[in-house]
């Protein structure tokens, strides 16, 4: 759950940019006193270099884009096929298709062997989540949720006390 992956992002023909490189991870919920904030499957757009070595090069991206994993309602590889209209520049056999409730999301990877332990393993830790939460696993809180979530730096403010 700790490592980045450069992954394209391929978005409906229709929108601006259409095919955009990504870093995507998975990232810990968090639990705020009595909220949790589910884990999420997180990716950014990468429109420069990252580099941890160099923090002068350039590292321009837009915006955080998520999914909560538990919004995932089906994770599938495109060899199926897929809708050329809506997805013109689809490399079927190193993509997968992420469906929630409200929105689909097409991924491609580097390739075809890749893409499958993408897949597998999204597959693995959404159905994990999903069993733990309904089985009532207590430790479903150190696996999927940041030990530090309770610990941020400073005081609360004072329009969050009563």
């Amino acid at each position: 759950m700790q490592s980045k992956i450069l992954l394209v992002w391929h978005r409906k023909a229709s929108e601006h940019d259409p095919i955009v490189a990504v870093h995507a991870w998975i990232e810990h919920g968090s639990q705020l006193d009595s909220v949790l904030l589910q884990p999420k499957f997180c990716w950014r757009e990468n429109y420069g270099k990252e580099s941890s070595h160099d923090r002068s090069i350039l590292n321009i991206c837009s915006c955080f884009h998520s999914v909560d994993l538990l919004d995932i309602a089906k994770i599938v590889a495109t060899d199926f096929g897929i809708d050329r209209q809506r997805f013109p520049f689809v490399k079927k056999s190193c993509s997968f298709l992420i469906q929630s409730f409200d929105r689909e999301l097409v991924f491609e990877a580097r390739n075809e062997s890749e893409r499958d332990e993408i897949v597998e393993g999204l597959k693995l830790l959404v159905a994990r989540l999903g069993s733990k939460i309904i089985m009532g696993d207590g430790r479903v809180i150190d696996e999927f949720f940041s030990p530090m979530g309770n610990y941020v730096p400073g005081d609360i403010p004072a329009i969050f006390v009563e």
